[in-house]
């Protein structure tokens, strides 16, 4: 074998290797998406099976913990990725929430709450719609406990105009 040959074959066994290294690590990063969109539909099961009013509070440390990887892990591994679920289709980000605290200390999911907030404003006297300052007191009766400022932010990230907006004369 010359010494052309040689340095073909050790070309050819270094790109080898690199194919390899790469098939493994897509097959890694499969696994590790594979085993957050199971620990998220676990989680996630009583929105899943009963809709937005059950989705749960949920960060990605508890995930992390449960899958066994670092919390950036989940962040990269989740980003720009969507899941099909019998409710449709989401992005995986959506099913991390944020959430209210609840008077009896549990915690109520974002999600939940605004549609809670878009109920109470659906079923609002038009003449007389509801203030910011009322949706918190009608969540109060729910025993969810939100600042004015959190429904206003809520209320306006949905695109809800404001009750002065809202009144039907």
């Amino acid at each position: 074998m010359d010494i052309e040959q040689q340095r073909l074959k050790k070309f050819v066994k270094k790109k080898l290797e690199s194919a390899e290294w790469l098939i493994a690590a897509i097959r890694q990063r499969q696994s590790t998406l594979q085993r957050i969109a199971k620990e998220i539909v676990g989680i996630q099961s009583g929105f899943l099976d009963h809709g937005i009013s059950h989705l749960k509070p949920l960060k990605m440390v508890e995930v992390a913990e449960r899958v066994g990887v670092h919390v950036s892990t989940i962040s990269r591994a989740i980003s720009a990725k969507y899941i099909q679920t019998p409710r449709g289709i989401f992005e995986m980000k959506f099913f991390f929430t944020g959430g209210a605290v609840k008077t009896d200390g549990t915690m109520e999911a974002r999600g939940s709450v605004i549609q809670r907030i878009k109920e109470h404003i659906e079923n609002e006297d038009k003449r007389n719609p509801l203030s910011d300052i009322d949706i918190v007191k009608k969540l109060e009766g729910s025993d969810i406990k939100l600042s004015r400022r959190t429904v206003t932010k809520y209320r306006e990230a949905e695109g809800i105009p404001s009750s002065r907006q809202r009144r039907a004369y």
